[in-house]
């Protein structure tokens, strides 16, 4: 683009009215050209992403009110999700003819509806050929019986999301398909809406409601910008599913139950999925490396100089003792032995668990309550926690933790805890990312040596948000989880998996209950204003507790009884009430 010729500013306002396919050619012209493409972020992209009736806003559901960091990104993402279900499309819609070139069968579009060639998608399906396109017009389909599909197509509504119903149980035959745009309900004969058991099925853009949807591996699903109205969703052995931007309202049952290993058999849409995921911006942290340097000279001198920390243990008679890093005898309370470890944490005994009304309400605790000050070595320059560590405080909440508190950030718990650091970065059975899950029963059930992974979610006024059982595994990265009914996240039977970076907070039992054998590791978690207590560890569960936040509960910060044998270093209960108790 010469330097003579028209003003940025206008060149601007004359590709505002160009189309996608014109943007693209645009853009390939030379190295000014491109660029100013990529200027038009907050205008023509804009438009293109909020415009297109097969998208919702590219935050929705959580923060339908933030723009993105990149419109023309976040419409580029969508555009490469929507493109997934054909990727094995190649071979198998291409003939090969007489002459050396391969000729490519064009897609054709079949219309359902009054007025249209088709009155019904069973009619439709039945001339369908592979990768056809089937619209739905406007209207209500009811099926009257179970609809196969045996090749790959795409069926989408036409109009608005809620224009098209679709009353149909439909079991998929087929290698893949995709479903956009439509509104889902059980048929009278079935409460199952969707089954696949092999294939690939991807849903953009859909309601479900009533009803359940089954997932068998080694079949996947890919699941965007979609609401579940009292739905559940069955994952049986999948090797990878994603569910992201989704909504989840209502469930009578848990909303999404991942079920069995993952299959080791995998279908041909494995590792596009996994391609994806690793192609979209992670939930990790980045390092601040200026955080320490933009402190005041006081502030850092606190940051490097030992410090102080009070935690009150109350007394017991109970025989159970918490296990240390390195415990030491240290001394004894009537029939009470407390433990102290090498690098300063403190174990006790303690009375009744903090779930299921087993804890005490703290009217009589200071009788059997001592206070000991513990003394600690900071070994470096660690960031002191402020108001920029997981997120917004409750409203009118403020988060003013003691200056002697100093802990290391999740970056760097991770940098130095390299299992740790696979488990957050692995990815296996079902990703769950950026969806709400609200006003229901349960949350995310992961069962009989199932894998999940949630990143980013929001899980409010539910009985549970995630329960995980039977040698299952879990991955929860800066997950919001408030007024819940129970505990927030329960682990049993031998579960465990990775915790870390999460907001807990205003729960009517324990943040995080651990029992029966169960042994996370739960790291740089806030942990705040519960109605009970933040840690409930009982009946020989384990786990590592390491830099959490853990203030303002009512009962105890950590609670450990009846036989509880969790690690915890660097413990954290900001003094306030009876917080702080072990």
């Amino acid at each position: 683009m010469e330097a003579g010729g028209l003003p940025l500013e206008l060149w601007r306002m004359i590709l505002a009215y160009l189309h996608l396919p014109d943007l693209g050619r645009c853009s390939l012209v030379c190295r000014a050209w491109y660029e100013l493409i990529l200027s038009l972020d907050s205008t023509r992209w804009r438009q293109l992403c909020l415009g297109c009736t097969k998208c919702r806003h590219p935050n929705w559901p959580n923060q339908p009110d933030v723009e993105p960091e990149s419109w023309r990104e976040a419409f580029k993402q969508h555009y490469l999700a929507s493109k997934t279900w054909t990727k094995n499309a190649l071979d198998l819609e291409s003939s090969v003819c007489f002459s050396l070139f391969r000729r490519r069968r064009e897609r054709r579009t079949l219309s359902v509806g009054p007025g249209h060639e088709f009155d019904s998608l069973g009619s439709a399906l039945a001339m369908a050929s592979l990768y056809d396109r089937i619209v739905l017009f406007p209207g209500v389909y009811e099926e009257q019986g179970e609809i196969v599909l045996k090749v790959p197509v795409e069926i989408v509504g036409h109009g608005k999301l809620g224009e098209v119903a679709l009353l149909a149980s439909i079991d998929q035959h087929c290698s893949t398909t995709r479903l956009c745009n439509l509104v889902f309900m059980p048929a009278w004969f079935s409460p199952f809406m969707y089954k696949t058991t092999a294939g690939h099925v991807q849903f953009d853009n859909c309601n479900f409601e009533n009803g359940h949807i089954q997932v068998r591996g080694p079949g996947t699903c890919q699941v965007k910008f979609c609401t579940f109205k009292n739905t559940h969703v069955f994952l049986h052995n999948v090797p990878l599913c994603v569910l992201e931007n989704c909504e989840f309202v209502g469930s009578e049952n848990n909303s999404v139950t991942v079920e069995g290993h993952p299959s080791a058999d995998k279908n041909w849409a494995y590792k596009y999925l996994l391609g994806l995921i690793k192609s979209t911006p992670t939930f990790l942290p980045t390092e601040d490396s200026d955080f320490l340097m933009s402190l005041d000279l006081e502030s850092r001198d606190q940051a490097w100089s030992p410090k102080t920390c009070d935690i009150v243990i109350e007394g017991s008679q109970s025989p159970t003792s918490a296990a240390s890093s390195s415990p030491k005898p240290a001394s004894k309370v009537g029939s009470q032995e407390a433990e102290v470890g090498s690098d300063g944490e403190r174990g006790a005994q303690t009375p009744d668990s903090s779930d299921g009304g087993l804890s005490p309400s703290g009217e009589d605790e200071d009788d059997d309550q001592l206070m000991y000050r513990l003394s600690y070595q900071v070994q470096g320059p660690r960031p002191v926690l402020g108001g920029s560590f997981l997120g917004p405080p409750l409203p009118g909440a403020s988060i003013q933790l003691p200056s002697c508190l100093v802990l290391n950030s999740l970056q760097q718990e991770l940098q130095k805890d390299k299992e740790a650091m696979a488990l957050a970065n692995s990815v296996q059975g079902c990703l769950i990312r950026k969806c709400l899950f609200r006003d229901g029963k349960g949350g995310v059930f992961v069962c009989s040596y199932g894998r999940a992974k949630m990143e980013g979610n929001i899980f409010r006024n539910l009985t549970y948000a995630v329960r995980c059982i039977h040698n299952s595994k879990i991955v929860m990265l800066r997950n919001d989880i408030y007024r819940c009914r129970a505990s927030g996240i329960f682990l049993r039977l031998e579960g465990g998996g990775l915790i870390a970076g999460n907001n807990i907070y205003h729960n009517a039992e324990a943040g995080v209950d651990i029992r029966k054998k169960s042994n996370p590791l739960i790291l740089c978690n806030q942990i705040h204003h519960g109605l009970r207590s933040g840690i409930v560890v009982l009946g020989n569960g384990k786990g590592i507790i390491r830099n959490n936040q853990i203030f303002s509960n009512k009962e105890a910060g950590i609670y450990i009884l009846y036989h509880g044998n969790p690690v915890s270093w660097d413990p954290v209960c900001h003094p306030s009430s009876s917080v702080g108790r072990l």
